[in-house]
Parts: structure tokens; C-alpha cells; sequence
């Protein structure tokens, strides 16, 4: 608070912004949160693979009821 602007909306300005301590948390916490934030990662890679078999079969379905060739991708 003894940073802030006395302005209508207080924001920061950069050289306030250098002076303010940002704690980081213990370097075992870091190493969890990107562990759970790569896991996280895999599991919507899978499913975005998951929505592009399932569209290619939507398309495939939907070519045969309309009697067209297969379509190829």
C-alpha cells in the first residue's frame, strides 16, 4: 500500500514496480507445479488427437451416408 499512487485507480508505475519483492515459492513447489502443469499438457494433447480421429470419422460417416468417395487425410 506505501507504493500505491494516490490517483483514482493506483496503479504501478516501472520504477515502483522495481522496488516491489515478488516471492517465488520453495524450489520443490516449482518443480511439482510444472510436473502437474506437463502432465496436464499430455492429457490435452491426447485429447486434442482424440477430436481429430473423431472428426475424421464424423467425415468419413457422413461421405459414406451421402454416397461419396472416403475421404483421405
Amino acid at each position: 500500500m506505501q507504493f500505491m499512487r494516490q490517483n483514482v485507480n493506483g496503479l504501478f508505475n516501472r520504477e515502483e514496480l522495481k522496488m516491489v519483492k515478488i516471492p517465488l515459492p520453495p524450489l520443490a513447489a516449482q518443480q511439482a507445479i510444472v510436473a502437474e502443469i506437463g502432465a496436464e499438457q499430455e492429457l490435452v494433447d491426447g485429447c486434442r488427437k482424440l477430436i481429430e480421429i473423431s472428426e475424421h470419422k464424423i467425415k468419413a460417416k457422413i461421405a459414406e451416408l451421402w454416397g461419396e468417395l472416403p475421404v483421405s487425410t
